[in-house]
C-alpha cells in the first residue's frame, strides 16, 4: 500500500490543540454587523417613521354658487335662442322663446345671475317641461366676495367618496393639480378646506352643481360623494393671483369650469400603525 508523502508527514505531527480556531473570517463579521445595523434602523423606522396620509379626489374650479340648470317649464318648439355660451346673464333675463301647442310664445328666463357655460338646445328643437335649456355658472352667490364675474371668488368643488371623507375637516391643506396647467411645469395650486358636506350627495345634487348628468358621472363615480369646498390661497406674487407650489405658477389668469385632481393632506402616521390598520 502506498501513501502520499504529505499524508505520512501529517500523521507524524502531533495535534495542535493549543491553536485557536477561527469561527468566522473578518469579512463575515463585517457583513453581520451591517445586517444588524440595517435591521435596527428598519425597526426604529417602523415605530418612529412618519408616512403622509392623503386623500385624492376629482373636482373642478368654479364659483361658490356652482353651475345651475335652467329648465323649460313649457312644452313646445324653440323659436328663438336669446343667449350663447360665455354670455353673462342676469336674474330674469330671457334665454329662449318657446311656442307651445296653442301657438302661444313662452319665454324661458334665467332664475339667477351668472355666466352661460352650456346651451344644449337650438332653434326648432322640441322641448318638454324639465328639458334643460342652459347651464349657468352662478355668480349671484358672491355678494360678500366681490360679486359679478370676479375670478378672485373662485373655489374648487371636490367630490370625495363618502367612505374616504371621514377624516376631512375645515382648515386642512389641499394641493390641486389643474388640468390646464401641467403640474410638472407649473406646480400645484394650493388651498384649504372651507367646508365639508355633512351628508353624501345624490346624483341629482351633483348634476345641479356641475351642470348636467354627463359631467356628474365624472365626479360622482360609483360611490355617493361628499362635497368638499376648497378656498384657494391668495397672493399678489403670481400672475393667477393664487398660491402655487412653484415660484409663479402658470402665466395668465385661471378659468372656471376646469377639472382638477385634489390631494387632501390628512397628516402623518407611523408605519406600525399603518400595518395595524389604525
Amino acid at each position: 500500500m502506498r501513501f502520499r508523502f504529505k499524508a505520512l508527514q501529517r500523521m507524524r505531527e502531533p495535534d495542535e490543540l493549543d491553536t485557536p480556531t477561527l469561527l468566522a473570517a473578518p469579512r463575515g463579521w463585517v457583513a453581520l454587523f451591517v445586517v444588524m445595523i440595517t435591521m435596527t434602523g428598519a425597526l426604529l423606522w417602523v415605530f418612529t417613521g412618519r408616512l403622509p396620509i392623503s386623500v385624492d379626489a376629482p373636482g373642478l374650479l368654479t364659483m361658490p354658487g356652482g353651475t345651475g340648470l335652467v329648465q323649460s317649464p313649457y312644452a313646445g318648439v324653440v323659436q328663438e335662442v336669446l343667449a350663447k355660451p360665455a354670455d353673462t346673464v342676469t336674474q330674469g333675463q330671457p334665454l329662449a322663446r318657446v311656442e307651445d301647442a296653442s301657438g302661444r310664445a313662452r319665454v324661458v328666463s334665467s332664475p339667477f345671475t351668472g355666466q352661460v357655460v352650456g346651451f344644449p338646445v337650438d332653434k326648432g328643437q322640441v322641448v318638454h317641461p324639465g328639458t334643460t335649456v342652459a347651464s349657468v355658472e352662478r355668480t349671484d352667490a358672491n355678494a360678500g366676495t366681490g360679486g359679478g364675474n370676479d375670478r378672485d371668488a373662485m373655489v374648487a368643488m371636490v367630490f370625495v367618496p363618502a367612505p374616504r371623507a371621514a377624516g376631512l375637516r375645515p382648515g386642512q391643506s389641499v394641493d390641486l393639480s389643474v388640468s390646464t396647467a401641467p403640474a410638472g411645469t407649473f406646480g400645484l395650486l394650493r388651498g384649504r378646506i372651507e367646508s365639508v358636506s355633512p351628508y353624501s350627495l345624490t346624483s341629482e345634487a351633483v348634476s345641479g352643481l356641475v351642470g348636467g348628468d354627463l359631467a356628474a358621472h365624472t365626479y360622482a363615480g360609483s360611490s355617493p360623494p361628499r362635497l368638499v369646498v376648497v378656498r384657494l390661497l391668495r397672493t399678489a406674487d403670481t400672475p393667477t393671483g393664487f398660491v402655487w407650489t412653484s415660484a409663479s405658477g402658470p402665466p395668465g389668469r385661471l378659468s372656471t369650469q376646469v377639472s382638477v385632481t385634489a390631494t387632501i393632506n390628512l397628516g402623518h402616521q407611523t408605519p406600525f400603525n399603518l400595518l395595524l390598520g389604525r
